[in-house]
């Protein structure tokens, strides 16, 4: 396990928060936190009905940024039974590792887009005590992500596999929460909500990733370029009215 000294970048976090807020309104970010909290609502709604059939699961994902383009495949490939058990053991708060290793062994090639569902499960039904882990807040493949962009050293971040990996972000992130909600950096202080968190890693994965696109393409490509605000909500799965059924 990690420990907690000097674990947080805090300079970093500074300068990211700095640029978030130039680019997008306090109001915006809060009612981000706010439609992440009803986005999870519904989404507990459907996780208690998922016995209702394969409609239900394929509504589920489509409040899951990183699945819902895919469930198509998701459902054809993998053996939806074990998908629903995994989910159920989140539900009833079993050890993530034992939802990690049952959702991973239901048969679909993609172990990365399972460790999205995964996690975005166990963050649905804590989200407290499960932080938000998806490819763009750490991916241990690419080594990348919002959280190793504000810490002191990323490589503590990255397990022998994804349930060690977890282990550390569940640590890191709780320590982050806690520390930048004491420096004031969050839009909403950590006793208010557990998703100020997510709406700041969401902003600096924006800053990063719009810089990075911007050095590498066209003036005409960069144009059509969301704002930050749009992209924040995009990733986090509230644009505008949560919309389940979309892609499917």
């Amino acid at each position: 396990m990690m420990t907690q000294t000097q674990l947080a970048d805090l300079e970093a976090a500074q300068e990211f928060s700095t640029a978030i807020a130039l680019q997008v309104a306090k109001s915006t970010q809060v009612s981000l936190v706010e439609k992440l909290a009803e986005r999870r609502q519904r989404a507990v709604a459907l996780i208690d009905r998922l016995d209702e059939g394969p409609e239900i699961f394929s509504q589920l994902c489509g409040f899951i940024f990183g699945v819902r383009r895919h469930r198509r495949e998701l459902m054809a490939q993998a053996d939806l039974a074990v998908l629903i058990d995994g989910i159920e053991l989140a539900k009833k708060g079993e050890d993530p590792l034992v939802v990690f290793t049952t959702i991973g062994g239901c048969g679909y090639e993609d172990q990365g887009l399972l460790r999205d569902l995964t996690s975005e499960v166990l963050h649905i039904v804590d989200p407290l005590t499960h932080p938000l882990w998806r490819r763009w807040v750490l991916d241990p493949e690419q080594e990348t992500g919002a959280l190793a962009l504000i810490v002191e050293d990323p490589v503590v971040l990255y397990g022998i596999d994804d349930a060690k990996t977890y282990a550390q972000v569940r640590f890191a992130s709780e320590y982050l929460r806690q520390t930048l909600s004491a420096a004031s950096l969050l839009p909403v202080s950590a006793e208010q909500s557990p998703y100020g968190l997510d709406v700041f890693l969401a902003g600096v994965y924006g800053i990063y990733s719009s810089t990075v696109i911007k050095m590498r393409m066209t003036k005409e490509f960069n144009s059509l370029l969301p704002d930050l605000g749009e992209f924040m909500g995009r990733i986090l799965g509230v644009k505008g009215e949560v919309d389940a059924n979309r892609g499917y």
